[in-house]
């Protein structure tokens, strides 16, 4: 059943009657979040020859998935209509097709809608696709006034083509800037990326930067973070303002060993003066025993830091994240978090990079 056909809430999708369409690749679009080392046009996380050198088929998989790209603009546009070209829409059974493979707004900060395919989709909402056919998805605001817009990018579905219509008479121009203008760089696993939120704002690393008004880049790969050298010296070399070091979940204890002080290690080489903070997987990912000597292992690269003098290395135990409130209220699957864990995590993650960012 199609629910929208029933109640027309559920459809969200708008017609480009009276709107002017501008391809967000040109200016006064501004995008956050992306590669685009090599010179081309798409949308994708990591340069090409940096994923295809790692060896990993997640990376290979899912770098040009858009979690944490973003595109941001000031507009008076009454109306905002979202038209994309994707190559398949992604399904998830443990996550919405809001999250996945949709578009979310927010205009001055605040939450307003996201922009999704038809239930039927497969591939591109696009201004070709007849309108019945709920190729487009757009917004209303209550009035015409300026607007400072942010879009996020699906958490996992890669992205080919972004368009925005508004309309004919609005004024639209680049965004202000974020407060803090080097990218913050979350490295870590599908809870990284993303999963499993509602839509694509409420992923940790994008509520922190929301919260703090910061830029990120977001790293996290579903099953692919293992602290490889290629991905350490890819991040060595990026302009940023700290290294979040999300990376528990994806290694075996064993190779987490052989792996988390040696990946901080090689990074601290380039960056000795960058804000590292490493965090442990959050409660209810692994048994008991198995979460202590994960984490053990964590506190025991930040103790060698700290003895060797490192005075911008920074601890957070996740396994303690969910406490206040419950595993079977924050998660969908014991392990992956729920709109209620990603603001659990963001709540307690922000505390910290607040202190580095702003004392």
């Amino acid at each position: 059943m199609d629910i929208s056909k029933i109640d027309k809430n559920f459809t969200g999708y708008y017609s480009f009657k009276g709107m002017k369409t501008l391809n967000v690749i040109e200016s006064p679009f501004v995008l956050y979040g992306l590669s685009r080392t090599e010179g081309n046009e798409d949308f994708k996380r990591l340069p090409h020859c940096v994923a295809e050198s790692v060896d990993n088929n997640s990376i290979k998989a899912l770098y040009k998935n858009t979690s944490g790209i973003r595109v941001r603009f000031r507009t008076d546009s009454k109306r905002i209509v979202l038209q994309c070209v994707l190559p398949k829409v992604n399904r998830s059974s443990t996550m919405p097709l809001t999250a996945s493979s949709c578009f979310d707004l927010y205009a001055d900060g605040k939450y307003c809608a996201a922009f999704r395919p038809a239930i039927n989709a497969d591939g591109e909402y696009d201004l070709e696709a007849k309108m019945d056919n709920g190729y487009t998805s757009g917004h209303v605001f209550p009035d015409k006034k300026m607007r400072e817009i942010l879009i996020h990018f699906p958490l996992y579905n890669d992205v080919d083509e972004v368009y925005i219509a508004v309309e004919e008479d609005a004024g639209i121009f680049a965004p202000s800037d974020y407060k803090i203008k080097q990218p913050v760089v979350f490295y870590g696993s599908s809870i990284t990326q993303g999963g499993c939120a509602s839509h694509p704002g409420n992923c940790y690393p994008a509520i922190i930067s929301r919260q703090l008004d910061f830029d990120f880049i977001n790293l996290g790969f579903s099953a692919g973070c293992m602290a490889e050298d290629e991905m350490c010296d890819y991040i060595s070399g990026l302009e940023k303002s700290m290294l979040v070091y999300d990376y528990d979940h994806n290694a075996t204890v064993e190779h987490l060993e052989k792996t988390h002080e040696k990946f901080f290690v090689r990074f601290r080489k380039n960056n000795p003066f960058v804000p590292v903070v490493m965090i442990s997987a959050p409660g209810g990912s692994f048994e008991k025993a198995e979460q202590e000597k994960r984490k053990n292992i964590i506190i025991k690269t930040y103790e060698n830091a700290l003895e060797k003098g490192d005075k911008n290395v920074y601890f957070i135990d996740g396994s303690a994240i969910f406490d206040e409130v419950g595993v079977d209220y924050c998660t969908v699957d014991t392990i992956h978090p729920n709109d209620l864990g990603f603001y659990c995590m963001a709540k307690e993650i922000e505390k910290t990079i607040k202190r580095i960012l702003f004392t």
